[in-house]
């Protein structure tokens, strides 16, 4: 888009938002300063206010097309403080500067926020509660313009019965309601306002009564030159009653920062930008400081203002037209002498009514949503049983429940695996198999996931208690664990001792180092416990490390030795060799080479043509896969009594992974041109050879099916 047509867009844009915010903001200056500055001078005041957050919003431009101004939410706020400020006896003429302190306050904890990384924790508010905050802040604008409505003084009762000023609110509310309709391209505000007015006047000079009650109209804007700065009336501070203000400035910071995110959001779906929150936010924080200070109404994001302005093309200077087009509105104060009360009443009202959440019924009646339904309701009563500065912390605290009741229920045992389903990749000899294979359920390994914190641990130690209660070697898995606090901290320290009660070993494997649990978790619980003595805990960087510990732990309480994965042994000792006759394994033997490789020497590279076949006597041959630079995945251990490299034998061709001697190795080895000799010389060894290895490749099919079906399931 071309920069002329950029500046025009921005030009119609700016000038819709100042339609919008013009009678708003008159409205709410109206209703929070009339009873104690006048109605003229609260005008002002809700004016001063968009004039200073638009200007210096506009500047910083942290979201593209937001328009900004005093809210309905920051109007019911100081409203409702006022009125907790006149029941403590605080005289009038102090509540108008209490309430410029409350707005500079509120900036300064917006400024604070900003600093703190607010910008994105303000997003994680349920939508529930802001929903019932929106909605209660609604019915309290409504009752705030219950007087206008009636035509009675904001200090006065009812005590007549005017019918004016009810038919010039209904005239401005239907006017606002409907008149998009007819009229899209003038927003309904400006409409409601022009016609509520020209109703207003129109039958004043039909029917020419004696006398109209001043506060019927605004008043004539008091002249700039009579505009004084609000830090002046700042020496009533030590007569405030402070605990009441700063609650009051936390919650209106609260409620600001959260309504112009929000609507930084929906300026986004329309100008397809991303906002920057931080930048934003501080505007907001300057803005309300400087309002405060110049004796200005609060505000926050407009949301009327914004779709309405973004729609008609608002980009990155709309704001910062707007708010110019409001400052030169203030050298034509007299234009307030003309706009009746009861027209902004009627705005007033028609933007309690879109800002109420309708939808709170809808999720009332489905059983799914009836729980945010009743938050959302909560709040509602809070707000207008109480005051709003306590629904804001009522909701804030709700929003820390939802939180947490949402992570508890949230799994946080992702897998539980046996070694029955998921064994190490060390090759054993058939007897130790077959051991594993009846006592495998005894290893168990558990992948954790989440954050880990005071909420889980009773969920983890419950699903955990059957494991626990017997002589068992638990694995946990922590890889995918984002966090974990003190109170899971003391459950692992619980865990290691019960299972030390009853013979068995917690082993932990993959650590993240941002949990702050070490390299070495048994040294972190001991420092962080009075308990003499070491716990019974293993740390290893691997899973297949823990669960190789955990079956040579197991074998050796079944008192099984493991002593043959570490000795020589001889080719009849061999599983490919335990079926085979005595003549058949000498016959084999006179075919064979000898191999012998040092620790760290290489057998072959993956992709490397091979035909070998290789028995291991003595040491140990580690299978790897390289995934990432010298990262590798260990597929297999071959140890003594062990055979590999089956594949490439039976069907010639590249090597899938490679082989390193762990350890000082001796192999015997037997290639294809062997075996073409020893089938054609003693053909019987030959055939007892291929049915060893056909058993051997339908264990690792089935073995392959088992660990298919887990991945899945993963």
């Amino acid at each position: 888009m071309k920069p002329t047509t950029l500046a025009l867009t921005d030009l119609r844009g700016g000038l819709i938002a100042a339609a919008v915010v013009l009678p708003q903001a008159t409205a709410f200056g109206v209703t929070v300063f009339a009873p104690y500055l006048g109605t003229a001078a609260g005008a002002l005041a809700g004016l001063a206010g968009a004039i200073g957050l638009l200007l210096i919003s506009g500047a910083a431009g942290g979201t593209i097309g937001l328009i900004s101004g005093p809210t309905g939410a920051s109007m019911a706020l100081l409203s409702g403080t006022a009125a907790l400020l006149t029941a403590s006896d605080i005289p009038p003429k102090v509540i108008a500067p209490a309430l410029f302190t409350i707005t500079v306050l509120a900036g300064l904890i917006q400024l604070m926020i900003a600093f703190a990384g607010g910008g994105r924790l303000m997003k994680f508010i349920p939508y529930p509660v802001f929903a019932g905050l929106a909605t209660g802040i609604g019915l309290l604008l409504i009752k705030s313009q219950i007087k206008p409505w009636l035509g009675i003084s904001y200090s006065g009762l009812w005590i007549r019965w005017y019918w004016l000023p009810m038919a010039t609110t209904a005239v401005a509310f239907c006017a606002v309601r409907y008149a998009p309709r007819f009229i899209p391209n003038i927003p309904g505000p400006l409409v409601g306002l022009i016609g509520g007015t020209v109703f207003y006047q129109t039958i004043l000079y039909l029917t020419n009564p004696p006398s109209v009650p001043p506060y019927w109209v605004i008043g004539a804007l008091p002249q700039w030159s009579e505009f004084h700065l609000a830090v002046d009336q700042f020496t009533v501070w030590p007569s405030l009653p402070w605990s009441l203000i700063l609650h009051a400035a936390f919650a209106l910071a609260v409620l600001s920062s959260l309504n112009t995110l929000l609507t930084a959001v929906i300026a986004d779906t329309t100008t397809g930008q991303r906002h920057n929150a931080h930048r934003e936010l501080l505007a907001q924080s300057i803005g309300q400081m400087a309002v405060g200070l110049v004796g200005g109404l609060a505000g926050a994001a407009s949301v009327g203002g914004t779709t309405t302005a973004v729609q008609a093309g608002a980009r990155r200077w709309a704001a910062l037209t707007a708010g110019i087009l409001l400052l030169l509105l203030l050298f034509a104060g007299s234009v307030g002498q003309w706009l009746p009360t009861s027209a902004l009443a009627g705005i007033i009202i028609a933007s309690a009514i879109n800002l109420m959440e309708k939808d709170i019924i809808a999720w009332a009646q489905q059983r799914r949503t009836r729980l945010d339904a009743m938050v959302a309701l909560l709040v509602i009563i809070v707000t207008l049983a109480q005051d709003l500065m306590i629904a804001v912390l009522v909701g804030l605290s709700i929003a820390i429940l939802l939180f947490i009741r949402s992570q508890s229920q949230l799994p946080v045992i992702q897998r539980r695996l046996t070694a029955l389903e998921r064994p190490s990749v060390r090759k054993r000899p058939a007897d130790q198999v077959e051991w594993l294979a009846h006592h495998g359920d005894r290893i168990v390994m558990y992948h954790l996931s989440g954050v880990l914190f005071f909420a889980k641990t009773d969920q983890l130690f419950e699903e955990m208690l059957p494991d626990l209660d017997r002589r068992s070697w638990v694995i946990l898995h922590l890889r995918r664990v984002i966090q974990i606090d003190l109170s899971s901290v003391r459950l692992l320290q619980q865990i290691a001792a019960r299972l030390e009660a009853h013979r068995g070993e917690l082993l932990f494997c993959e650590v993240p180092e941002e949990l702050g649990l070490g390299r070495d978790v048994e040294r972190t619980l001991r420092r962080l416990s009075l308990r003499p003595g070491r716990l019974n805990v293993r740390t290893f960087a691997g899973a297949d490390q823990a669960l190789e510990y955990a079956e040579n732990a197991l074998l050796k309480a079944l008192n099984v030795d493991t002593t043959v994965m570490e000795k020589d042994i001889t080719l009849a000792e061999l599983d490919l060799c335990c079926d085979m006759k005595p003549l058949e394994v000498a016959e084999l033997a006179s075919v064979l080479r000898p191999l012998a490789l040092e620790s760290g020497e290489r057998l072959f590279d993956a992709s490397e043509p091979g035909s070998e076949l290789y028995l291991v006597l003595r040491g140990r041959i580690d299978i790897r896969l390289h995934v990432a630079g010298e990262r590798y995945k260990r597929l297999a251990i071959y140890g003594p009594g062990t055979v590999f490299g089956e594949i490439a034998f039976l069907d010639p061709g590249p090597r899938a992974a490679e082989a390193v001697a762990v350890r000082r190795s001796e192999l015997w080895v037997l290639s294809r041109a062997d075996f073409d000799r020893l089938r054609k010389t003693y053909p019987d060894a030959a055939i007892a050879l291929l049915l060893a290895l056909g058993r051997s490749q339908s264990r690792a099919l089935r073995w392959s099916t088992r660990e298919i079906k887990r991945l899945i399931q993963w």
